[in-house]
């Protein structure tokens, strides 16, 4: 699809990206609301008054050795979010103030050992990583390419101010990509590239991204004209891959927060293209798969920062930006552009200016349309249709209290959680059923050991478990175990399911799990046949408590209330209730001591845990 738009242009007339203003495009910088250029060189400051972080060796080996990975990467993302925030207040600026710190940052960057995170040290997918950088085998992986792609945004946009310097700060920069990035990508398939066999995930478009920044933000005669047409090429392909991993629906299975890497970046590759064609790729964003792609977070959201979650997708999954605007503006997706300038006036001034995010671009574009986003005159209205997302399994109905949201689909997801039949619910857009996410990455988070981190079991969803001897029965992980019989019923706020299936065991005969949305709250109702007990687990952001020991109702905070109804009743003796070590209920709290779970998770969570024999159990949420 994407490579049909290359046939459009004549590929070795493309120079550079034209529409990336340098620090002499004054009309663009000048131009800039006088409070944003404040901020802008304000930021800077700031960043300039802190040291830059020092790398050493045991920080990259530190991932080797103990599995931790955010030491090294703090240190290094740092070293870029510094750089990007200078170069902006340089150019808002424009009186060379910055340029020493600039200067020093680049270089610091330029003598790093390796541009690859240690996380991602391996020329194959999922293969052991090596324990050292190798200088003579560099590897593309995220963090390599969007290095590339800072640093050469960074020399692009200050390149007449460098050359006052000297010259050689292009050709020092352009020897370090052309041997880091350039050689590699022309003369290595990396698995991120795609194939017809192996599925494109968001690397596929992140890296394909910043390795057009990298390159086409470099001086004339950086790419042999020999090359240019087969990194286009290969650029193209890769996006096909992408586009191709998707449903027609546009549902990005790794959720919402991941939509930023993904989602954002085929919007980046489509833009930078039709940037280098001269507006050739302008009807490719018109297409219908890629206009679903883009609307996708504005169907899942919330309300009150929070997004439908689910796989390693976090509950609060982000802030929108001018990406997301500009999207809507490529797509004709005017609920879009309301959707993200909507965020973006209600943003502080630091998230508005992104001072978290190392990606140069990101910045750049922002500060563009940051008067636009301020006025645009429209509001974001949402709708209460029914959403279906077939190609995931993803349902999402909502009235004007409740939203519900319910995930068929199977346990093979990009990022994947055992979660097939899992329920998450709000009430007046806070917290009620929850999926919790995923905990700091380390080493054991995308190993063979995944499936013992907590957050990634089935145990700590919505979903129901059994009990078989000394054994409690969950969810497996594979593409095998799913939801079968799945029936979405458009605009009747219903969706039903069975996921025996996705336990694989021959005990569980069926389990009927179906959810539906009513004007007085949320229905769960499970039939279950088989010679496993079972055990009803739900997840909760406020404590449950229990109200009436007999009718088993509970009030979770202050949001509202579940009633039980269980036929035939619960067990009746401890010993029956194996691990629950109560009669009836079970509540557990769980602290959250982890700082990425601690992003959207403020307190403990809570565990319901109600043993019940084959039969049904509804819950009522009110």
């Amino acid at each position: 699809m994407i490579r049909d738009y290359l046939k459009e242009i004549d590929i070795n007339s493309i120079k550079t990206l034209e529409r990336i203003p340098d620090i002499d495009n004054r009309a663009f910088w000048d131009g800039l609301d006088s409070d944003l250029k404040e901020e802008l060189i304000k930021e800077g400051l700031r960043v300039q008054s802190e040291p830059w972080s020092v790398i050493l060796l045991s920080d990259y080996r530190e991932f080797y050795e103990t599995g931790n990975r955010v030491y090294y990467e703090d240190k290094c993302f740092s070293r870029r979010i510094k750089l990007s925030a200078l170069v902006m207040a340089e150019c808002a600026e424009n009186e060379g103030r910055f340029i020493k710190d600039i200067l020093d940052g680049i270089y610091m960057i330029l003598e790093e050992s390796s541009w690859c995170h240690p996380a991602h040290n391996s020329h194959i997918r999922d293969a052991k990583q090596t324990n050292m950088p190798d200088i003579t085998a560099p590897v593309i992986d995220l963090f390599a390419a969007e290095t590339g792609a800072v640093i050469g945004v960074a020399e692009f946009v200050l390149r007449p101010r460098l050359w006052e310097i000297n010259d050689k700060i292009t050709d020092h920069i352009e020897y370090e990509i052309r041997n880091r990035l350039l050689i590699p990508y022309l003369n290595e398939h990396f698995w991120w590239m795609g194939d017809e066999e192996n599925k494109a995930i968001n690397w596929t478009v992140w890296i394909t991204q910043n390795i057009l920044l990298s390159f086409f933000t470099r001086s004339e005669g950086f790419i042999k004209e020999t090359d240019k047409e087969k990194i286009l090429n290969q650029a193209a392909l890769s996006t096909d891959y992408f586009v191709m991993s998707y449903g027609e629906d546009g549902c990005c299975d790794e959720g919402a927060q991941y939509y930023t890497h993904a989602g954002l970046c085929l919007f980046g590759i489509l833009e930078l293209l039709n940037d280098l064609g001269k507006g050739a790729f302008s009807e490719a964003f018109r297409e219908d798969k890629v206009k679903n792609i883009g609307s996708y977070i504005r169907k899942i959201y919330v309300g009150n920062g929070y997004y439908v979650n689910y796989a390693d997708c976090a509950a609060r999954a982000g802030l929108r930006s001018a990406r997301e605007f500009l999207f809507g503006k490529r797509c004709d997706d005017k609920e879009l552009c309301a959707f993200a300038a909507d965020d973006y006036k209600e943003e502080s001034w630091g998230d508005r200016l992104l001072t978290s995010e190392h990606n140069l671009w990101y910045r750049i574009l922002q500060a563009g349309y940051h008067k636009e986003m301020m006025g645009y005159p429209d509001r974001f209205h949402g709708t209460y249709d029914d959403v279906f997302f077939e190609s995931t399994g993803l349902f999402v109905a909502r009235n004007n209290k409740f939203l519900m949201a319910a995930k068929a689909g199977h346990n093979d997801d990009s990022h994947n959680h055992n979660d097939v039949g899992s329920v998450t619910v709000y009430k007046n857009n806070m917290p009620y059923l929850i999926d919790l996410g995923v905990e700091t990455y380390s080493a054991k988070t995308f190993s063979g050991r995944r499936y013992e981190i907590w957050t990634m079991r089935s145990l700590f969803h919505n979903i129901p478990s059994f009990v078989d001897g000394d054994n409690e029965i969950e969810e497996l992980p594979g593409r095998e175990y799913r939801a079968d019989a799945v029936n979405a019923l458009d605009n009747e706020h219903k969706i039903s399911m069975d996921i025996s299936r996705a336990f694989g065991n021959s005990g569980i005969k069926s389990y009927i799990r179906t959810v539906r949305l009513d004007e007085n709250g949320i229905i769960l109702e499970d039939e279950y046949e088989g010679s496993l007990d079972a055990v009803f687990n739900l997840m909760t952001y406020e404590e449950p408590k229990l109200l009436d020991d007999n009718q088993i109702k509970l009030a979770v905070g202050d949001l509202g209330e579940i009633t039980f109804d269980i036929k035939p009743e619960l067990k009746e003796s401890k010993e029956d209730c194996h691990q629950l070590k109560t009669d009836k209920i079970q509540i557990e709290r769980i602290d959250i001591s982890d700082a990425r779970l601690s992003l959207t998770w403020k307190h403990e969570v809570y565990r319901i845990r109600i043993p019940f024999r084959a039969g049904k159990i509804t819950a009522k949420l009110s």
